[in-house]
């Protein structure tokens, strides 16, 4: 059996994250899902888990999440270095960059990615859908957020073709070092890029074989289509 862990599915659930995680337990028979609530010591500090996935969380939350995190961090890294798969999405990706801004406040993050992120909170939600490339891979994204990240982002996940990346003014979208992705792009991500979730089951050792792999694969090619005329 392979260990996936779902990070405090009860903070980070804003925009149906959690289904990411239940739609790869369909995917395989040999999935075994840790929930880890906020109260408890993670299982990937004891290296229990194949994959450690995290999710979209309020602003109050993601900073709650960032200190329950800290004192994981270097466990954090020898695990990315390892090759343990892991996924972040949403601002769960700001998480690990070096700090996030918000007005006159300083928010340190957990250093892993060197990065940082502004939050304009003044400003209207800004929502979009991006268009990028990972390998030979085309990924679909969605965002809806209030802050913006900047850095060089030498180790970006993916490079945009139509939208805009971590920034307004650069296509270069997420993190990613060895099996880590980080990305702004909310909700299911896994069940909106199926080929991508096919790599996601081969490095943690499995079949990829997906649930309702015809119809989502279908409604994948219909929606970028529809994204590559509308964007």
């Amino acid at each position: 059996m392979k260990k996936v862990e779902l990070l405090f599915p009860e903070l980070c659930n804003i925009y149906g994250e959690s289904y990411n995680i239940e739609y790869l337990k369909r995917c395989s028979k040999d999935i075994d899902v840790i929930y880890t609530n906020h109260k408890e010591v993670p299982a990937f500090v004891s290296g229990g888990a194949d994959m450690v996935y995290l999710g979209c969380a309020s602003e109050r939350k993601q900073e709650q999440i960032i200190e329950i995190l800290k004192p994981y961090r270097s466990k954090i890294v020898e695990l990315i270095n390892e090759g343990v798969v892991f996924l972040a999405t949403g601002n769960a990706v700001e998480i690990f960059g070096n700090y996030i801004r918000d007005g006159e406040r300083i928010i340190e993050g957990l250093k892993v990615f060197d990065f940082y992120s502004v939050r304009y909170m003044k400003a209207e939600r800004h929502n979009s859908q991006f268009i990028g490339k990972y390998d030979d891979l085309t990924i679909l994204g969605h965002r809806s957020q209030f802050s913006f990240s900047y850095g060089d982002f030498e180790e970006a996940f993916i490079d945009i073709e139509k939208g805009i990346g971590m920034n307004s003014e650069t296509k270069r979208e997420g993190v990613r070092r060895k099996n880590f992705f980080g990305t702004y792009s909310l909700g299911p991500f896994l069940i909106l890029n199926p080929l991508f979730t096919k790599k996601i089951l081969r490095l943690i050792g499995l079949d990829d074989t997906l649930c309702f792999e015809k119809e989502i694969v279908e409604a994948y090619q219909y929606r970028l289509e529809e994204l590559s005329r509308t964007i």
